[in-house]
């Protein structure tokens, strides 16, 4: 990972300013470029053709006076990029097509009026429907990212492929530390999360032997993580809430989760209530 056209979304709210300064910063420092985006939504496809046209040239005017005026933006060219249409998942993926986006950044904090209480959070939706890496910055303006300490939620049933190539990207750029948590699970210790076969799940558990969670993590970290600063906490509980426990209580500066299309209840969960910045980052189909 080495983003080279990163995305960044705004309504023109302070939350979504408060991702400026990161998006700068991560372009000037990978000499990527910089595309600022506001999808207008679905108010003027209700609006007569004139209203609508002049409602696109003034947002025009105030995103390309965004993008050339706001102090975060004072060492790197940005190119406003108006989307005239509302967000739906396939614009949002021809959008990454045509500009080669691979890092999207944004608050995860923005408003889309109407279409927010109707379907949920953009940011929600943005990260569920992204083919690329999705940083939401949760941090003041006056902070510079410096994600130094990083939670890695993982299972260990697989190798870590897809987050990877992020924790070596962190560990050039900012020589991160990675602390991977695995969660026991109380539902398949029970054998509740195999609805009907609870004696048969038990009794398979039984027979076969597993390697332990430390043995997982030690194979993992000599095959796969030589290099990087990464060692093994657990916890027990549901993993959507210690996952979020423990990035807020660490703290962490950032959480990097991997996502499947569709967005697990895990990812969901650490989307809203993590309160450091998340990079989540799409498992192709075949992981």
């Amino acid at each position: 990972m080495q983003p080279k056209h990163i995305l960044l979304t705004t309504d023109f709210s302070d939350h979504a300013r408060a991702a400026y300064r990161c998006a700068a910063e991560l372009a000037s420092t990978c000499g990527a470029s910089l595309y600022l985006v506001h999808f207008a939504g679905a108010l003027p496809s209700l609006l007569p053709a004139e209203s609508r046209d002049t409602l696109f040239d003034s947002l025009e005017t105030v995103l390309t006076h965004e993008a050339k005026e706001h102090p975060a933006f004072a060492d790197v060219r940005v190119e406003p990029h108006l989307q005239r249409q509302r967000w739906t998942r396939v614009r949002q993926r021809e959008l990454e097509e045509n500009l080669s986006i691979d890092l999207i950044v944004m608050s995860p904090r923005g408003r889309t009026g109407l279409a927010k209480m109707l379907l949920g959070s953009f940011a929600d939706r943005i990260v569920r429907h992204s083919s690329v890496p999705v940083l939401l910055v949760r941090q003041s303006d006056d902070e510079t990212f410096d994600p130094r300490t990083v939670l890695v939620p993982h299972d260990f049933y697989d190798r870590p492929q897809a987050v990877l190539p992020a924790m070596r990207w962190l560990n050039r750029q900012f020589n991160s530390a990675f602390r991977f948590l695995y969660v026991y699970d109380p539902t398949w210790a029970e054998g509740r999360s195999v609805r009907g076969m609870q004696e048969q799940f038990e009794r398979a558990v039984r027979n076969v032997k597993f390697l332990s969670v430390e043995e997982r993590f030690a194979k993992v970290k000599s095959e796969d993580l030589q290099g990087l600063d990464v060692t093994l906490e657990t916890a027990q509980g549901y993993p959507s809430e210690q996952v979020v426990t423990r990035a807020n209580h660490m703290p962490a500066d950032l959480v990097l989760l991997a996502t499947r299309d569709g967005l697990g209840s895990v990812s969901r969960k650490v989307v809203s209530d993590a309160k450091c910045s998340v990079l989540a980052v799409p498992l192709e189909k075949d992981e």
